[in-house]
């Protein structure tokens, strides 16, 4: 199999394994997107004050946000309006994901425990906000193949997000479930934990949003980068023969593995993952 073949199949090749009911070891993901004013539209608004706000009420929430695992902070860098901002926000069930949201009011209270402080900080974080949220998603986040970057950054970073094509389970010759398990979890444990250019990764799989079934199978794939270069560059040749170094059986895994993957992605949008929003 040539090196094009291998890079391809790469690029194809995080999936939601299996179709069925929701795994109660794996864990759930909201994607909401929101709308900010632009600042020629804010009276009396500031890069500088805004960066200000949004730290600061970023910070206080992610501390008293118990439910809250982990929140992807995203704002344009490629795709989509230039006002949004998008949050990946993992739950350890939709009960914890309704729970935070229904207990928003007490929330801030922990925020601010002084009812005049609180007042004026929401009173200035609020105008820089349209005040409407598109829900986009509620997937199952595939638990055992999370990489999550551990180390403290200050410079914002790049999270590209695709929808990858799976070919049906009934299309595969000679294809279980299990082996594409197996697959998937050496292709993860050999290349994708040891890409350092790849920071964190995160395999989304159908839950209540999306389609699954009818001929269409497919998961979204989030990948965090250091730059805009590592992510066009990453470097999966390299990783790969480091990981199965005998030619013979690197292409034999790789055959193994392409029989998985249909054609194509869909490129969902690139984005600066803002670093001093985000919950790790």
């Amino acid at each position: 199999m040539n090196n094009y073949r291998m890079l391809a199949i790469s690029a194809l090749f995080f999936s939601n394994v299996l179709f069925g009911q929701y795994n109660p070891d794996n864990r759930v993901v909201t994607v909401v997107n929101y709308d900010l004013k632009y600042l020629s539209e804010v009276e009396g608004g500031s890069a500088d004050e805004r960066k200000e706000l949004f730290e600061t009420y970023f910070k206080k929430s992610n501390d008293v946000s118990d439910r809250l695992i982990s929140n992807l902070v995203l704002g344009h860098y490629m795709g989509g309006s230039t006002n949004q901002v998008k949050q990946i926000s993992e739950w350890k069930s939709v009960a914890d994901a309704d729970a935070w949201v229904t207990s928003g009011a007490e929330r801030r209270k922990k925020m601010f425990p002084k009812e005049d402080e609180r007042k004026a900080f929401f009173e200035k974080y609020s105008k820089y906000w349209v005040g409407n949220h598109n829900d986009l998603a509620v997937r199952e986040l595939v638990a055992n193949r999370v990489k999550r970057y551990k180390k403290n950054v200050d410079e914002n970073t790049i999270v590209n997000i695709q929808t990858i094509n799976l070919t049906p389970m009934s299309e595969v010759e000679d294809g279980t479930s299990k082996e594409r398990e197996e697959v998937l979890d050496e292709y993860f444990k050999k290349a994708v934990m040891k890409n350092d250019k790849v920071l964190s990764h995160r395999e989304l799989r159908h839950y209540w949003s999306g389609s699954a079934g009818g001929g269409v199978y497919y998961y979204v794939q989030v990948r965090e980068y250091k730059s805009l270069e590592d992510m066009n560059k990453p470097g999966w040749a390299d990783v790969h023969k480091k990981a199965w170094p005998n030619e013979k059986k690197r292409e034999e895994f790789f055959e193994k593995a392409g029989k998985y993957f249909a054609p194509g992605h869909t490129d969902l949008g690139t984005h600066w993952n803002w670093v001093n929003l985000s919950k790790r």
